[in-house]
């Protein structure tokens, strides 16, 4: 049975060729240097996302390739960088016969990452953390600048490691230890003072 192509590979395919095997090959070089995001189309481009926020999203035009990262920001922060490539503050802009380089790929996610995590400590929702592969590190409240409430954190690949709960930035109550296949193994009692 084929693989059904992803919502980024269908709309990508509907570009020319050469154009759209260039493209196909952007969002696979993506899709492997962030494996833990979601695909998704997002203000009509395909898209890259975790909780939180829009990592980044691509498409061709007919004069060039754009990598969209979703802030105003982000292209700021690598200005040295980018020298070498058009842009808007929303847009890269790279050649229509080549993808953009891995390294600064890594670069570009990394900062919208940094300012996704950023984000996530002001608001009132959960305070999340991410490894470089968009795979969630840690998740979990804070209250007066303190871990409070359930936590739980990550290892690189995804899999869950540790939850347990904090009372003003204390561990509290029992913490449960997770084996790679994801079974308790090891529980740690923590008394609260």
């Amino acid at each position: 049975m084929a693989k059904s192509k992803s919502i980024v590979d269908q709309k990508l395919s509907t570009l020319a060729q050469p154009q759209q095997g260039v493209m196909l090959k952007q969002a696979e070089l993506i899709r492997n240097l962030i494996p833990g995001a979601t695909e998704c189309i997002s203000y009509n481009l395909p898209a890259f996302e975790v909780q939180g926020g829009v990592i980044c999203g691509i498409e061709g035009y007919k004069k060039h390739n754009s990598y969209f990262p979703f802030s105003g920001s982000v292209l700021s922060e690598l200005e040295s960088e980018l020298i070498n490539y058009e842009r808007t503050d929303g847009s890269l802009h790279f050649p229509l016969d080549k993808t953009l380089p891995v390294s600064l790929l890594k670069k570009l996610i990394r900062v919208r990452l940094n300012q996704i995590e950023l984000k996530s400590h002001k608001g009132s929702g959960p305070n999340l953390s991410y490894y470089d592969n968009a795979n969630l590190k840690s998740r979990g409240k804070v209250r007066n600048g303190e871990m409070h409430g359930l936590w739980e954190f990550w290892r690189k690949d995804g899999t869950l490691m540790r939850t347990g709960e904090f009372k003003d930035g204390v561990q509290v109550g029992t913490w449960w230890t997770y084996d790679s296949n994801g079974v308790k193994y090891k529980s740690t009692q923590f008394i609260s003072k």
